[in-house]
């Protein structure tokens, strides 16, 4: 699989690069800013994206609507340290499939990335 991590926290970035390639053996790119997400959604096809909610260029809520909404069946994981309830409808409306709340633990990214329904998933 081809994974997207966008964040802008480089060494949490780094992070789930390691736990993605080492221990899913998937594919990873990596985006610090939206502007570097759009590039890389362009060429290439992703599986899943992972994307953190406050970006230096927009939302991570606004950026995975817009994806969704010209790709369903992306796997779309929204990570954000605020545990917002209004945040976690909005997200599932906008068939978002992962919401995670920083800190999470590795084994809670692993529930969220092996999504096979279409339902918000909430890790907390």
């Amino acid at each position: 699989m081809k994974v997207l991590i966008i964040e802008n926290d480089k060494a949490f970035q780094h992070s789930l690069s390691y736990f993605i390639e080492h221990q899913r053996k998937d594919e990873v790119f990596l985006a610090s800013s939206k502007k570097e997400g759009i590039s890389l959604l362009k060429t290439i096809p992703f599986d899943i994206v992972l994307c953190g909610d406050r970006l230096p260029d927009g939302g991570g809520l606004e950026i995975l609507k817009e994806w969704m909404s010209k790709n369903p069946k992306l796997i779309s994981i929204l990570m954000t340290v605020q545990s917002d309830e209004m945040m976690k409808e909005e997200a599932k409306r906008a068939g978002i499939h992962g919401f995670l709340v920083k800190p999470f633990d590795l084994k809670q990214l692993e529930e969220a990335m092996s999504i096979s329904d279409f339902g918000l998933r909430s890790v907390e």
